[in-house]
């Protein structure tokens, strides 16, 4: 079974429009949110730099998000994220919203592993052992 990780938002009134729905941009920033607290709860760092001075992190290269039901005002939102594609260089974590029994949205977000060297540029490569291996708890081996 694939990992699961959960965690909640609880909507402030800056993330809503005039009419006090939450504006879509912001399920965007909800995924980063929850894909950070997801990477913390591996005992993972999104981004930070080697002893070498090469920096690393995770630049998106797909995002996507559908809409089924809107969420308001100091709605608490729960979470679930899992990662339905992991290969040596790539993430692919899928964000499914709830409040309640009431699905809100899901998306999806494809990520790259790189890094930057000093004084060099963004490289694609393929990620540490350990975090292929933690990412990938409760996949089969591809």
């Amino acid at each position: 079974m694939t990992q699961l990780f959960i965690t909640t938002h609880r909507v402030e009134f800056f993330e809503t429009d005039l009419a006090g729905i939450v504006h879509f941009a912001n399920y965007y920033r909800f995924m980063e949110q929850a894909e950070h607290a997801f990477f913390r709860s591996l005992d993972l760092k999104i981004h930070d730099t080697l002893p070498d001075g090469t920096v690393f992190g995770w630049p998106r290269v797909a995002a996507s998000c559908s809409f089924n039901s809107p969420a308001r005002y100091e709605d608490e939102i729960e979470i679930r994220v899992s990662v339905s594609r992991r290969t040596k260089r790539s993430l692919t974590t899928t964000y499914l919203f709830r409040r309640g029994e009431t699905t809100l949205a899901t998306g999806e977000m494809k990520t790259a592993y790189c890094i930057v060297p000093a004084g060099g540029g963004l490289q694609s490569v393929d990620m540490p052992d350990d975090y292929f291996e933690r990412l990938g708890r409760g996949l089969p081996d591809a």
